[in-house]
């Protein structure tokens, strides 16, 4: 009894310690799979977002200002 008890802590004590270099093995190994984008794509990519994000922008300020404008008018027009 004590000795299944033993044999037992024993691999759980030593399959942690196995499961974590398997985990780095195949995470070295996916690593390897990795394409990454070159330069010119890395750029091009950036520019893109920063126009996106510029031309929502002005459309969300276009927005503000209209609805504020009216706003405006129909509080004046209440009063």
């Amino acid at each position: 009894m004590a000795d299944e008890k033993k044999a037992v802590s024993n691999q759980a004590s030593k399959k942690p310690r196995r499961s974590l270099g398997k985990w780095f093995r195949e995470l070295r190994a996916e690593m390897k799979k990795i394409v990454w984008s070159s330069r010119k794509q890395v750029i091009n990519n950036t520019a893109v977002v920063i126009l996106a994000v510029l031309i929502v922008g002005v459309f969300v300020w276009i927005l503000d200002f209209v609805f504020g404008f009216g706003r405006d008018i129909l509080i004046s027009t209440l009063s």
